[in-house]
């Protein structure tokens, strides 16, 4: 069985999990920086099913999207500004993580790769995903009409000549972050060490890519792990 999709010329494309998943759910919890598809939420939430999306407003995320998804029943909009680049799918027991947004390049067209956890043995995997995402939620801001409304004037505000769209769109919503590293101290300690050079262990550094390390949102109740 196939675990990851790539929208590649197999075509192997990542909305057939997310679309098949989303379709036996009855919950489904959806972190992307990047939004500019919410139908199949939409027709989710509106078949009943609960739906938590958690965007970025950037640039990047559409206006459009965003009010197709204002105001419907069973539809939960948070959002964050700056320091999220998760992309996080979840459905019940099962999940898919990886490179895709949730727009029509990263779920379609973009060469992605996004990897589903629906086998039996992902249980610890989902409960990881599941932690994480109720990170990012609680420190999230609910979308109201009126933070949606300054979003857009300041989306359709954005020239390219003019300053940084995101810091013109932050601007007009407010700064949202997720619990993150002290950029700081980390910034403090990367002038403190010597580029190029290896820890004084007597080992070769190890890029920290090649380590390996061995709650609901508010008012609604995430699924329980399969057993």
């Amino acid at each position: 069985m196939r675990r990851v999709f790539s929208n590649g010329p197999s075509k192997d494309y990542v909305i057939k999990p997310f679309q098949a998943m989303a379709q036996k759910a009855s919950r489904i919890h959806v972190a992307a920086p990047y939004v500019t598809k919410t139908d199949d939420l939409v027709e989710a939430a509106r078949a009943g099913k609960f739906v938590d999306l958690l965007v970025g407003l950037n640039a990047s995320t559409s206006p459009q999207a965003l009010t197709a998804a204002q105001g419907i029943p069973n539809l939960a909009v948070r959002y964050l500004t700056r320091r999220f680049h998760a992309k996080i799918y979840m459905f019940d027991d099962t999940a898919m993580v990886g490179s895709s947004n949730l727009t029509d390049g990263g779920l379609m067209s973009n060469r992605e790769a996004t990897i589903c956890f629906d086998q039996p043995e992902d249980g610890n995997a989902i409960e990881e995903l599941r932690s994480l995402f109720l990170e990012l939620w609680d420190s999230a801001l609910v979308l109201t009409p009126e933070k949606l409304r300054e979003f857009t004037t300041a989306y359709a505000s954005i020239k390219r000549s003019g300053p940084d769209p995101d810091v013109l769109i932050e601007q007009a919503v407010g700064k949202a972050e997720p619990v993150n590293i002290n950029v700081a101290s980390a910034a403090k300690s990367r002038q403190a060490s010597v580029p190029g050079r290896a820890p004084q262990t007597g080992i070769r550094a190890i890029p920290a890519c090649l380590h390996r390390s061995d709650q609901p949102p508010s008012g609604r109740q995430l699924p329980a792990r399969r057993a």
